[in-house]
């Protein structure tokens, strides 16, 4: 039976996603710290920003998949 493109495209999308989930991660992290909180001052935010980017990066490094 053949996939429909529809269906390969999610495929993809899926097989992307699980292989590259701590880096998009980081990367809307950096963007919420960029973006978000870092004009408005909220250091707070950043730190914490900061640390839950830190621990997905070590998590996807390690292998450890949610």
């Amino acid at each position: 039976m053949r996939a429909t493109p529809a269906t390969r495209a999610l495929s993809w999308s899926v097989d992307f996603l699980d292989k590259f989930w701590g880096l998009i991660g980081v990367a809307i992290v950096v963007a919420l710290e960029v973006f978000v909180w870092g004009p408005r001052g909220m250091v707070e935010w950043m730190i914490g920003g900061g640390v839950v980017g830190a621990a997905l990066l070590v998590g996807w490094l390690a292998g450890y998949t949610p």
